[in-house]
């Protein structure tokens, strides 16, 4: 009888296929890894939420150096310095918005402008999103919960399907692309767009139950996100889910349950009032990014 070795790596139990078929018609299983039980999954679950929270804290600190963005629309839309200075001043008094959206509300550059501009930041092809030819088995791939909080909107597949291209407003970086990949089972190819058309697009596709932040639950640290994460796994085995997969996403956490006929999501956001002073992002940082990061 061939054997089935719990993906846990402090477990030593070895089971037949037979066995685990007999005491649960099939073994509970994360991320497409089986577990010999129960308690296994839960154990493996809680050290991978607190790995993740580890490094994404320690990859808040890290920063990958860059032209900046005011830098660029300088060269490239001739905005002066002076106007530059200015949508830096509106930007620190208000504490809120990016460098180009003030650049682009006092009037000094077009929404396009700052479009290339990101672009050409991070070296990203720009797509057209007048007239798009979006696929709405595309869409469907991302729940409109996570589109918006991430500001993105999935348009199509590339030729072999392999791939999920994404039109971002702001640039999805390398570790946001790897964990949406691991949810959604694909590659992602990031394109740069309007922040404006995405934002029609997401309204077009998505119902506005699907698109609602507010009523989302919240987690203010380790503990309180393991206990939520630790509920839901505990109701997917229950209910036999094929597969369950989560992810921490900057500030935003994602559990996916795959079921035989359809998948189930649940979200939590991270409670910014318990943010630490030390971890919050200053705004004149904030050229283009998140904001908050456990």
């Amino acid at each position: 009888m061939p054997k089935s070795q719990c993906h846990w790596k402090e477990c030593t139990r070895l089971h037949s296929e037979f066995s685990l078929f007999l005491s649960r018609r099939r073994p509970p299983r994360f991320e497409n890894h089986i577990f010999c039980s129960d308690g296994c999954l839960y154990s493996y679950f809680k050290n991978a939420l607190s790995d993740r929270w580890r490094r994404l804290r320690e990859e808040r600190e890290s920063t990958i150096p860059r032209p900046k963005i005011g830098t660029i629309l300088m060269q490239t839309a001739f905005i002066t310095r002076e106007q530059l200075d200015a949508a830096i001043r509106m930007q620190k008094k208000t504490q809120e918005g990016r460098l180009g959206e003030w650049l682009r509300r006092l009037g000094f550059v077009d929404e396009h402008q700052v479009t290339a501009a990101l672009a050409k930041q991070y070296g990203l092809p720009v797509i057209n999103l007048k007239n798009p030819d979006t696929n709405e088995d595309a869409v469907r791939m991302i729940p409109g919960k996570v589109a918006k909080r991430s500001g993105l909107i999935p348009v199509g597949f590339d030729d072999d399907q392999s791939h999920l291209q994404v039109a971002v407003s702001a640039p999805v970086d390398f570790r946001f692309q790897e964990a949406i990949r691991r949810m959604v089972r694909k590659g992602i190819a990031p394109y740069i767009g309007d922040q404006s058309a995405i934002q029609q697009l997401l309204e077009r596709y998505y119902e506005p139950e699907e698109l609602d932040l507010s009523n989302i639950p919240t987690y203010g640290s380790l503990d309180d996100l393991i206990e939520a994460g630790c509920g839901i796994v505990r109701t997917a085995i229950k209910n036999r889910a094929l597969d369950i997969r989560a992810e921490l996403i900057q500030d935003f956490f994602w559990m996916r349950l795959d079921y035989p006929e359809e998948a189930h999501h649940h979200f939590f956001q991270y409670d910014l009032a318990a943010v630490p002073e030390s971890l919050t992002v200053k705004p004149e940082e904030k050229e283009y990014g998140y904001a908050a990061l456990p």
